[in-house]
This record gives structure tokens, C-alpha cells and sequence, in this order.
């Protein structure tokens, strides 16, 4: 018995002849079927084309200029040899039929439909936009041609003619918590795109690292993951055998050094800590509607946005000064003046991280004034916009973890145990990641960097009394 004997799924299939496809970076053809051509070739995914898979990163790396388009279609190419692995087990086949295949082929594919210009840059910033739409709400409202339509059959209608996919279905994989999905089955199937060693990391691991030309996310053993992929003792969530325990952890290792490398390069961060100060101050002074939010940031890919920031900012005001920097003839990147990683013994520095991490947008504003305030005691006044606090988002103290399935050499039953259970390096992965590449910094503009930086330990002494004072 083979992975299609309970389950006929025409995008299931290899390549063949007349098939249609799409070549990929880095010499990858994913098949595609005419139903599936027509989701791809609607204007809410088209519009993806537009939209950079990592935002201001193409300022540091000059490769980071691929996008949302590319990712998902590298995700349901992804999705469909997580699901040919996995469908080799009979417990499996079992519990899926051929519209949960198709269902969970659409939501690799549609996962990040909802991604607006530099939206996981203005999501992290630190309590600042309240009123943005998430991306992965926006899913909903594209799909249904509540939002960014641009008339014709919305794509939940192609999706329920062609594909004979449910879109509240669908959506409800994409976007809810786990514990919100009441079916094994759909709990499973969200895992395959959302999980420790899910296909939309196995695919931007893999294809930032190809763009950027870096190593970091591509040195884990890809066919030996996938031959690993297995179900977790309740068959709602995706494991791995103990043969992939390895593969498991240089692939939980290879996020670890992305994030460290490239996604909060020192020197990304500062680029997305810049749009966010610049994003925020032009909509302060001038407050959108939660409608005409969503509308602006469909209608534009990244440089579209960032031209626009550009023609509503005055030179004189925050954005037309952090926007030059960006946008200008020459890049003026905020430089790292200091930074304080999570701490685990010294006091004092548990109160600078605390009170950093713990302040509202208010209070983060009014510490960058009395900081710049401060630092203009060293020679040269520092404007109220040339000082950013870069605050990481909250949401990536948890290290991802996943089941690991172990066979009794004798035939009896299997064990079920976390890897974070029987891997140190995977504990060590996650301990690293919280208490070091996880950091807030203080960015400077660079025409004061050179000289607050020879001015040595006074300058930061000074800063993180200023911290301690906005504490008390």
C-alpha cells in the first residue's frame, strides 16, 4: 500500500509530462494543477509579488529581495512532501481524506496572504500600533473581498469552486490557537504549517538563506527530516521519529543562528527599529482609521510604502529625518550604542531589561528624550529623534519544541518525549536564544556615534541611570 491508496489528490503527483510547474531557488520545480493555477493567479495572491519576504533586511543584505509570492509558493511545495511523508503511515491515511489534503495544501499556500509592506516590522514594535491589522487576521478579510478586493470572484469563492476547500475552514488552520480547533484531524493539519518543524520554516530557513547568500538556515538534513516526520501519541500534532532526532536539532539550531545572523543582525534591527519610529511618528500626527489602514497598506509593496512615508514626512520632522537614512542617496543606518541581553545573575541589569521590556509606548518615548538629553552633555546636542530604545517583540521567549516518537527495540510500545527533554543542545538552543541573541539596544544616529562611543563606560553609566530614574 502506497500514500495515494486512500487519498486521490491530483496535486499529490510528481512531475510529468504536460504537467505544469514553477521553478524556485535553489533548483526546485513545484508542481502545480490547473485549480491550483487559478489560486495562485488571483489578484489577492498576485499581490504578493509585491510585498518583500523580509522587509528592511535588503538594506543590510542585498539579497533579501525576495518575496511573500515566492515564500508561499515554496511552502505548498513543502506542504506536499510533508504530506507525502507523512501519508506512508496507515494511522494517518486513516484519519485524513482528500479534502483535509487539499485543505492543508491551500493553507501552505495561503498562509501569508494576509502580509502587508514590513508587517512583521511594525508587529514587533513594542506596544506602538494597536489599531494594525495582523497579518494573519487579514486572512479572512482578503479571502472574503472585505478587504483589498479588486473585484471579480473573491478567492473564497475559487477556493469552495475549484479546490473544494471550506474557507472558514481554512482560515481557522491559518489563524486560530490550537486549543480554539476542535478536531484532531484540523489540529494536526495546522501543525504541518505552524509548529516546531513546520514547512513554512523548513522553507524560509532554507530559501533566506539561498537569497542572502549566507550558510546558516541550510545545513540541516532536509530528506532525513522528511523521512522522519511522524504523529504524536494523540495523532493531532507532528513528531518526528528518533531517527530525526539529529536533523531535528541542527534544524532547531539553524533558526537559532538566523535570528542571531540575520533576522536581528544588529544592523536589520536597526533598519526596522528606524520604519517603526518613522511609521509611528507620521501616524501620530495624523491618525488613520482602522479602515483606511488596512486599505493603504494592501494597495502598496514595500517601496510603494516607503515612497509614500517619504512624501507625507517634512525633512525636519522624525520620519523625513529616519526615512533620509533609509530611502536617501546614502545609508544612514542608526548605530548600536548599547545593549542589554537578558540577564541571569546581575541584578542590576535585571532592572534595566525588566524596566525596558515592562515600559509603554509613552514611557519608551519620554525615556528617548531624557536619554538624548543626557547625551548632549558630551559635546554636541543630541536631537529628540536621534536616539531609538530597540525593543524585541514578546513573543519569542518560547523556544519551539517537538515530539520525538522512539520505538521499543523489542516491539512494544512507542515513547512519547519532548526533544527539549532529551536533547541538552536543544535546551541549550533555547537558553542562548532567551539570554543572548534576544536584546534590547540603544541605537544612535551615526553623525553622534564615533564620538559618544570614545567617550567609553560614562556615556552608558549615564543611560542606565536614566533608565533607573524613569523606574522609580
Amino acid at each position: 500500500m502506497n500514500a495515494h491508496d486512500a487519498i486521490n489528490v491530483p496535486e499529490l503527483h510528481g512531475l510529468g509530462s504536460g504537467r505544469a510547474s514553477v521553478r524556485l531557488p535553489d533548483l526546485v520545480s513545484v508542481p502545480l494543477t490547473k485549480r491550483v493555477l487559478e489560486v495562485v493567479d488571483h489578484p489577492a495572491f498576485q499581490r504578493l509579488r509585491r510585498v518583500r519576504q523580509l522587509g528592511p533586511t535588503f538594506l543590510v543584505y542585498p539579497g533579501a529581495t525576495h518575496t511573500r509570492f515566492e515564500h508561499c509558493l515554496g511552502v505548498y511545495g513543502t506542504t506536499r512532501q510533508y504530506l507525502i511523508s507523512l501519508l506512508q503511515d496507515a494511522n494517518v491515511r486513516a484519519s485524513m481524506d482528500d479534502e483535509d489534503v487539499r485543505t492543508v495544501l491551500m493553507a501552505g499556500l495561503l498562509h501569508d496572504l494576509g502580509h502587508t509592506p514590513f508587517a512583521h516590522t511594525l508587529e514587533a514594535a513594542h506596544g506602538r500600533f494597536e489599531d494594525l491589522p495582523k497579518h494573519e487576521d487579514l486572512v479572512e478579510e482578503i479571502l472574503y473581498g472585505r478587504a483589498g478586493h479588486t473585484g471579480g470572484a473573491t478567492l473564497a469563492t475559487v477556493l469552495e469552486r475549484s479546490m473544494k476547500v471550506d474557507p472558514d475552514r481554512l482560515v481557522a488552520i491559518i489563524g486560530s490557537k490550537r486549543t480554539a480547533l476542535d478536531r484532531p484531524v484540523d489540529r494536526l493539519l495546522q501543525s504541518v504549517i505552524s509548529s516546531a518543524l513546520d514547512a513554512d520554516k523548513m522553507d524560509y530557513l532554507w530559501r533566506d538563506s539561498v537569497h542572502l547568500g549566507v550558510p546558516y538556515g541550510r545545513n540541516y538534513d532536509r530528506e532525513r527530516l522528511l523521512n522522519s516526520l511522524t504523529v504524536g501519541e494523540a495523532g493531532d500534532a507532528l513528531a518526528i521519529t528518533s531517527k530525526g532526532r539529529i536533523s531535528a536539532e541542527v534544524f532547531l539550531f539553524c533558526r537559532y543562528t538566523m535570528y542571531s545572523e540575520v533576522y536581528w543582525h544588529h544592523a536589520v534591527r536597526s533598519a526596522s527599529a528606524m520604519v517603526q519610529r518613522a511609521w509611528d511618528d507620521i501616524i501620530t500626527r495624523n491618525p488613520p482609521d482602522a479602515a483606511d489602514l488596512t486599505s493603504r497598506l494592501l494597495a502598496v509593496g514595500d517601496d510603494e510604502f516607503l515612497a509614500s512615508l517619504s512624501s507625507e514626512a517634512s525633512p525636519q520632522s522624525a520620519a523625513g529625518r529616519l526615512l533620509t537614512g533609509i530611502t536617501g542617496s546614502r545609508r544612514k543606518l542608526y548605530k548600536t550604542l548599547g545593549r542589554w541581553a537578558r540577564p541571569q545573575e546581575n541584578p542590576h541589569e535585571t532592572s534595566i531589561y525588566t524596566r525596558l521590556s515592562s515600559m509603554d509606548r509613552e514611557e519608551v518615548r519620554r525615556l528617548e528624550g531624557r536619554i538624548a538629553a543626557r547625551l548632549s552633555e558630551w559635546g554636541r546636542k543630541v536631537g529628540p529623534f536621534d536616539v531609538i530604545i530597540d525593543i524585541p517583540p514578546g513573543d519569542k521567549d518560547r523556544t519551539p519544541d517537538v515530539c520525538v516518537v522512539e520505538k521499543s527495540p523489542a516491539g512494544g510500545r512507542e515513547t512519547y518525549r519532548m526533544l527539549s527533554e532529551v536533547s541538552a543542545i536543544t535546551r541549550g538552543i533555547a537558553h542562548d536564544f532567551l539570554y543572548g541573541v534576544k536584546s534590547m539596544q540603544l541605537l544612535i544616529h551615526p553623525e553622534h556615534a564615533d564620538r559618544l562611543r570614545a567617550s567609553g563606560q560614562g556615556v552608558l553609566s549615564a543611560v542606565e541611570g536614566e533608565i533607573l530614574e524613569e523606574e522609580k
